[in-house]
C-alpha cells in the first residue's frame, strides 16, 4: 500500500470513528489478555531456568580456571625452588672440584699437610658442614665431624652418574654427600667428599609455603619450616593424602601441581619439581590462593548478568500486564489529546497541511479547510489545493513547493481565493519514516489582522507626508551626522532646488552650498543663535530656526515673513511722516502695534511648530533604541562566536566595529534621553547613604585604561569622607563624565587629579587636569546641551557636547552646583559641591563651590596624593 492510500484509509477510519471495530475488539480483548499473560509467564519461567543453568555452568568453569591458575603458580614456585637447590649443590660441587684439582698430583706423604688448610678454607662455607679427604691407604683427613659410614657413602656416590649419595644422621637429619675423585702423585686415587646438610640446600622462602626436599622414592630429606616429629627418611606422599605413584608421575613430566592434596584438615596445593643434575625432588605446599578479587568480580559480573535480565524480564512482564490494563484508557486519552490539539489549532486561527509530492496529494485539516471556505477536512490533489488561493499567489506557492530542498523551509503569505483571508504558509520537507519518501508538512496562520495593521501604518506614513507637504513653512530633518533625511516642498521652493537635486543622505554642507545661490543675505549670527533671518535673492524673507533632536539630529524650519518685512518697511517710511503730523504718528503707531502683534503671533506659531517637531523627534529616539539594541546584541553574539566560527578574521573586525559604533550611538541616545528627562522635569533620583570614596575608586577603574594608554598620571585624594546621601548611578555618571573629559583633553604625559574634602555640611569634589584648557570667553558657553568649544587645540577631540550639561543638571538635582575654572594651555579644574544629606540642603546662597575652596588649594599638593597604578589604593587614607 502506498503512503497516499495509507493516509486516505487512516482519514476514513478517523472520520468513521472506528466504532464497530472497537466494539468487536472490546469483546475479545479480556480472553486474549488472560491467555497471553499465562503464556508469557510460562515462557519467562523457562527462560529464567535455562538462563540460570547456563550461568551456573559458566561460573563453575571460571572457578576451575582460577584453581588452574593457582596450580600453575604453585608449580612455578616449586620449579624455582628446585633451581635454587640445584644452584646450591652446584656451588658445593664446584668448590670440591676446585680443591681436588688443586690437590691433584700431590705425593701421598705430603697430602695431609696440604689438604688440611684447603679443607678448613672450604668448610667455612655455609653449605658444607664436613669436608673429608679419603686416602687409598684408609686414612680420612676431615674438617669437621664426618659421618660414621662416610667411606661407604662415598663409594655409593661414585657409583652414581651424579656422584652423590644420601647420608641419614641419627638425629633425624640428612646430608647430601658429594664426591670428587682425586689422583695422587703415585698413581693411586683418593676422593674428596663434602657433606651438605639437606636443610641448608633449601632456600628460605619467607612465606607460609611448606617446602620439602625428597629422594626419588618420596622419602623426606629436609623440611622448611622445621616441624616437630619430621624425620629424614619418612615418606611424604601419604602425609599429603596422595600416592607415591601420582607424585612420581607429576615429577616425571618435568614437574606439576594438584589442588587435591591435604595438610591436616585443610585442602592445599601440592607441587613437585625435579632438581637438575641431582636425583632429588622439591615438594612445595601452599594454601588454596584463588584470586579473591578476580573471583568476586566474576561472581559479581555473572550475578549482574543473571539478575539484570531477570529484573528487566520481570519488569517487561509487569509492563505488559500494566499496558494491557491501561490500553483502553490510553486510547481514550489519545482521542482526548487529538481533540485538544484540534481545539488549540482552531483557537490559534491556524491549520495544518501535508503535501506528498510523489503522490501529488495534499491533506488539509478542518480548521484550515474552514479558513479556505470549505466545510470539513479534505484530501485533494496538488492542483486542487493551489486553486484554493488567489490566482497571483498560485504560481508563487507552486514554485516554492517545487524549489524546497531537504532541511529548507517554505515561508510566504498568500490570499485565499474565496474569502478575504491572508494566510502565512510555513512548511518544511521531511522524510517518511516508513518508506523514506519526501513530504512537505507545515501550518497556515491567519495573518489578516496583521496585514490590516501594516496597511494602516502605511496610511499613517502617507498622512504624515501629506501633512508636511501642506505646511506653509519649510521643514528639513537631518540625522546625527548632519545628513539629509526628510524635507517638504516649501524647502525646495524657498531655495530654488530643482526636482531631483535633493536626495536623502546629502551632507549639510553640500545642501547649504547649493542653497547659497538663492540666498542674498543672512541677517544675524548663525553661530551664536539658532534663530536668524534670511533674505532671498527673489526678495522674499524667511525666519529660519534650527533645533536639535533627542537622537542628535537637527530639525530646520523656515517661515515666510515677507509680508512682515514689508510692513516693517512701511513702518519705517511712516516714521518720517509721524514727525510732521501727530495724527499721522498716532495712525502709524496703531499700525505698528498691529504689525507687532501679528509678528508676535507668527513668531509664537513658528516656535510652537518648532516645539512640536522637537517633541516628535524626541519620541522617535525611543523607537531608534529598539533596533539598536538588537544590532548590539546580535553583533556581540557574532563576536563571541556563540553559534560557531565566523570564518574570515576580517568578519571579526567588522563585528567589533559594528558593536563599538552601536554602543557609542546607544550611549549618545541615552545621554540625550537623560537630558530630555531633566529638562522636562521627569528625572527622579534615588538617594541613599553611600561611600563616595568607593564610588570614586570604581570610576577611576573605568578610565584608568585610557589614562595608561596616554601615559597620564592619575591621582586621587578622597580619604576620610563621610557617607553622603546621593544617587550612586547619577554620581558615577557625573564623575565618569568629568574624569573622561579630563583624560581626553590632557595630552600625553600630563596629570589628572581628583580630590574630595568635607566642609561643614557639604562635600566638595574637584577634578583637575593639565590639559589644553579653555579660553575665558568660552567658559560661559560650557554646560549648554550640544555645546562644544571649537579651537585649534580641541578640534581633534570628538563628542556630543552633552557631558558637562548632563553633569551640571544631575548635580543641581542633588541640591548642589558645579563651576569650571580654566586657563588656556594650562589646564581645567571642575568643582562641584553636594550636601551630605538631602534632608539638610545647603544654606541659601551657599551652593557655589568657590565658597568652600578658600584655604584648601594650598594643601592640594604632591605630599597628599599617591599615584593610582594598577590596583593600588586611591590615597593613603584609602589603604584600609
Amino acid at each position: 500500500m502506498t503512503k497516499s492510500e495509507s493516509d486516505k484509509d487512516r482519514s476514513r477510519k478517523r472520520q468513521a470513528g472506528m466504532s464497530s471495530s472497537a466494539h468487536d475488539d472490546g469483546a475479545q480483548k479480556p480472553a486474549r489478555r488472560s491467555g497471553g499473560a499465562l503464556w508469557i509467564a510460562l515462557a519467562m519461567a523457562v527462560f529464567t531456568l535455562a538462563y540460570g543453568g547456563i550461568f551456573a555452568v559458566k561460573i563453575q568453569q571460571e572457578r576451575l580456571a582460577l584453581i588452574a591458575d593457582t596450580e600453575r603458580s604453585e608449580a612455578n614456585a616449586a620449579g624455582y625452588l628446585a633451581e635454587r637447590v640445584a644452584g646450591r649443590l652446584a656451588e658445593a660441587r664446584y668448590a670440591i672440584a676446585f680443591a681436588a684439582s688443586d690437590l691433584s698430583g700431590t705425593p701421598l706423604d705430603e697430602i695431609e699437610a696440604a689438604a688440611r688448610q684447603r679443607l678448613e678454607t672450604l668448610r667455612a662455607s655455609e653449605l658444607i658442614s664436613t669436608l673429608s679427604l679419603l686416602l687409598p691407604d684408609g686414612r680420612i683427613i676431615s674438617a669437621g665431624q664426618p659421618a660414621a659410614a662416610l667411606r661407604a657413602r662415598a663409594g655409593d656416590a661414585l657409583a652414581t652418574p651424579e656422584a652423590m649419595s644420601i647420608s641419614l644422621r641419627p638425629d633425624g637429619s640428612a646430608d647430601i654427600v658429594l664426591v670428587e675423585p682425586l689422583a695422587l702423585a703415585d698413581g693411586t686415587v683418593g676422593a674428596l667428599a663434602a657433606e651438605v646438610p639437606a636443610l641448608a640446600a633449601i632456600p628460605n622462602w619467607g612465606d607460609d609455603r611448606v617446602v620439602a626436599l625428597a629422594d626419588p622414592e618420596g622419602r623426606m630429606l629436609a623440611l622448611r619450616p622445621v616441624m616437630s616429629g619430621a624425620r629424614a627418611g619418612m615418606p611424604l606422599a601419604e602425609r599429603f593424602g596422595l600416592t607415591q605413584s601420582f607424585v612420581t608421575d607429576l615429577a616425571s613430566g618435568g614437574g606439576g601441581a594438584t589442588s587435591e592434596a591435604r595438610f591436616g584438615d585443610d585442602t592445599v596445593t601440592f607441587a613437585v619439581a625435579p632438581v637438575a643434575s641431582a636425583n632429588l625432588q622439591v615438594y612445595a605446599l601452599g594454601a588454596m590462593r584463588i584470586d579473591q578479587n578476580e573471583w568476586v568480580r566474576t561472581i559479581s559480573f555473572y550475578g549482574l548478568m543473571f539478575i539484570a535480565p531477570l529484573i528487566v524480564a520481570l519488569g517487561l512482564v509487569a509492563l505488559v500486564f500494566l499496558q494491557m490494563g491501561s490500553l483502553r484508557s490510553t486510547r481514550a486519552q489519545l482521542a482526548d489529546n487529538e481533540q485538544r490539539f484540534r481545539f488549540a489549532i482552531e483557537g490559534a486561527r491556524c491549520g495544518v497541511w501535508d503535501w506528498n509530492p510523489e503522490a501529488d496529494s495534499v491533506y488539509v485539516t478542518d480548521s484550515l479547510a474552514r479558513m479556505l471556505g470549505l466545510e470539513n477536512a479534505v484530501e485533494c490533489t496538488g492542483n486542487d489545493f493551489l486553486k484554493l488561493f488567489s490566482r497571483p499567489d498560485r504560481d508563487r506557492l507552486r514554485a516554492a513547493m517545487r524549489g524546497t530542498r531537504a532541511g529548507s523551509e517554505v515561508d510566504l503569505e498568500v490570499l485565499a481565493a474565496v474569502a478575504p483571508v491572508w494566510l502565512q504558509i510555513r512548511g518544511r520537507i521531511l522524510a517518511n519514516e516508513l518508506d523514506g519518501q519526501p513530504r512537505i508538512v507545515g501550518v497556515a496562520i491567519d495573518v489578516t489582522e496583521r496585514k490590516g495593521a501594516q496597511a494602516r501604518v502605511a496610511a499613517a506614513e502617507s498622512r504624515l507626508r501629506a501633512a508636511l507637504e501642506s505646511m506653509s513653512e519649510s521643514f528639513v530633518l537631518w540625522d546625527s551626522r548632519r545628513r539629509l533625511v526628510l524635507w517638504n516642498r516649501k524647502f525646495r521652493d524657498f531655495f530654488d532646488f530643482a526636482d531631483g537635486n535633493l536626495k536623502p543622505g546629502m551632507s549639510y554642507a553640500g545642501v547649504e552650498q547649493n542653497a547659497a545661490r538663492a540666498i542674498k543675505t543672512v541677517h544675524g549670527d548663525t553661530s551664536a543663535s539658532d534663530n536668524y533671518e534670511i533674505e532671498l535673492a527673489d526678495g522674499r524673507w524667511l525666519h529660519y530656526s534650527e533645533r536639535a533632536t533627542a537622537d542628535g539630529g537637527l530639525v530646520s524650519f523656515g517661515a515666510d515673513i515677507t509680508d512682515l518685512k514689508r510692513h516693517e518697511k512701511a513702518l519705517t517710511e511712516n516714521e518720517s511722516q509721524l514727525r510732521r503730523s501727530v495724527t499721522d504718528l498716532q495712525e502709524s503707531q496703531a499700525r505698528i502695534a498691529d504689525l507687532a502683534k501679528k509678528y508676535e503671533e507668527e513668531k509664537i506659531r513658528a516656535e510652537e511648530a518648532n516645539r512640536s517637531k522637537s517633541e516628535f523627534l524626541a519620541n522617535m529616539s525611543h523607537e531608534l533604541r529598539t533596533p539598536l539594541n538588537a544590532i548590539n546584541g546580535f553583533s556581540e553574539i557574532m563576536l563571541q562566536e556563540m553559534f560557531g566560527p565566523l570564518g574570515d578574521e576580517r568578519y571579526q573586525g567588522y563585528t567589533k566595529d559594528i558593536l563599538s559604533s552601536g554602543q557609542h550611538l546607544l550611549e549618545l541616545i541615552n545621554d540625550i534621553l537623560d537630558m530630555s528627562k531633566i529638562e522636562a522635569g521627569k528625572m527622579t533620583l534615588q538617594p541613599e547613604a553611600t561611600d563616595a570614596a568607593e564610588l570614586v575608586e570604581q570610576c577611576l577603574r573605568i578610565v584608568r585604561g585610557r589614562a595608561e594608554e596616554k601615559q597620564l598620571r592619575l591621582r586621587a585624594d578622597v580619604a576620610e569622607l563621610p557617607e553622603i546621601e546621593l544617587d550612586p548611578r547619577a554620581f558615577k555618571q557625573v564623575m565618569i563624565n568629568l574624569a573622561s573629559n579630563a583624560v581626553k583633553f590632557t595630552p600625553e604625559g600630563g596629570a589628572v587629579t581628583i580630590r574630595g574634602f568635607l566642609s561643614g555640611t557639604a562635600v566638595v569634589f574637584q577634578v583637575a587636569d593639565t590639559g589644553i584648557g579653555i579660553a575665558a570667553e568660552d567658559l560661559p558657553r560650557l554646560g549648554r546641551p550640544f555645546e562644544q568649544i571649537e579651537s585649534q587645540h580641541s578640534k581633534s577631540y570628538q563628542g556630543s557636547g552633552l557631558g558637562l550639561a548632563l553633569s551640571r543638571s544631575l548635580i543641581e538635582l542633588h541640591g548642589g552646583s558645579l563651576t569650571i575654572e580654566s586657563t588656556l594651555g594650562e589646564g581645567t579644574t571642575v568643582s562641584f559641591v553636594l550636601p551630605i544629606s538631602q534632608d539638610q540642603p545647603l544654606p541659601e546662597g551657599a551652593t557655589e563651590p568657590d565658597q568652600y575652596l578658600e584655604g584648601e588649594l594650598d594643601e592640594f599638593g604632591e605630599d597628599a596624593l599617591e599615584f593610582v597604578d594598577g590596583n593600588a589604593p586611591l590615597a593613603a587614607g584609602q589603604a584600609r
